[in-house]
């Protein structure tokens, strides 16, 4: 992990040691020379997504499996990648996900703790044609799901997905990693008022974000553009509410798609403006069905 990190302050010794525990260690980013999109010594996955639906290869190599992904939607597109635990199919999971998205509280409740269960959300990308992203995270041999969720909220009854089969190691690679390459560190947890974004480090566009998801839920870390001067009391004042008033966001949501709990993967954004961001959640909690965000999951960052 960047000495920088801790050289900086950015987090407390025993905070320190506690996510270093968690990832089962962790090394200097020196180590290994990064490429252009998700280097860490490999080719990555390349990805894109659009109205014309999923490219992707048929295989690749599993163990610390880097997805760059692109799109050409002006609007902007989501991608999430899932892979079903055994016995369970991917009908089953679109079904729960299809609950999942309700506006009804309790089915929204119900639906995302039945795909908590079934699945291993493995990240995902949320990107615009100006900016692309690369998600790594390590996974073992077999099929991994890639859904347009874009497309999947526009109509869940028509799914858009594309299977790529990981051949190779069993074990998926090590957090420890992972761990060698951030600029900042977000972690996913929970408090006594609700879920939270705990960010350390991160100051600029530029920034490689490791989050790591150590609550039993799962999360997502969208990056929403928002009009300078924004606060977390205004994002919390609109999503926290009725949803009146005029949010203040100023373009298409970047950011990480959802992750499964104990799990990490590190986000790199490709030319992202420099600029005010939220951090937000919109993964409905598993007991009350609403969003996190609404919860008091939401983090303004001003990045340079």
């Amino acid at each position: 992990m960047r000495t920088a990190l801790l050289r900086n302050g950015v987090r407390t010794a025993a905070a320190a040691l506690a996510f270093t525990t968690a990832l089962a260690g962790a090394t200097t980013a020196d180590a290994t020379v990064r490429g252009d999109y998700g280097g860490h010594g490999r080719h990555p996955v390349e990805v894109s997504i659009g109205a014309s639906g999923i490219h992707a290869p048929d295989t690749a190599q599993a163990g610390l499996v880097a997805f760059h992904v692109k799109t050409d939607d002006p609007n902007g597109r989501s991608l999430q990648a899932l892979r079903p635990h055994r016995g369970v199919t991917m009908r089953k999971v679109l079904a729960d996900l299809t609950k999942a998205i309700s506006r009804n509280p309790a089915t929204a409740a119900r639906g995302i703790s039945a795909v908590r269960d079934e699945v291993d959300a493995l990240g995902g990308a949320q990107v615009t044609p100006a900016v692309s992203e690369t998600f790594t995270t390590p996974i073992g041999a077999g099929p991994v799901v890639l859904l347009d969720f874009t497309a999947f909220l526009a109509d869940p009854a028509h799914p858009v997905t594309r299977t790529l089969n990981l051949r190779g190691s069993k074990r998926g690679g090590s957090s420890e990693d992972l761990a060698a390459f951030p600029d900042s560190i977000v972690i996913t947890r929970e408090t006594s008022a609700g879920p939270r974004f705990d960010v350390n480090g991160l100051h600029k566009a530029a920034d490689n974000v490791l989050v790591h998801n150590s609550s039993d839920e799962l999360h997502e870390m969208a990056l929403q553009p928002v009009k300078r001067g924004t606060t977390d009391a205004q994002i919390q004042a609109f999503f926290g509410g009725n949803g009146s008033g005029t949010p203040p966001f100023t373009g298409p949501s970047l950011g990480l798609g959802a992750v499964s709990p104990g799990r990490t993967a590190l986000l790199e954004t490709h030319h992202l403006p420099p600029g005010t961001y939220a951090l937000l959640c919109f993964v409905p909690d598993d007991k009350t069905g609403r969003p996190h965000v609404a919860e008091g999951m939401h983090k303004v960052v001003v990045l340079t």
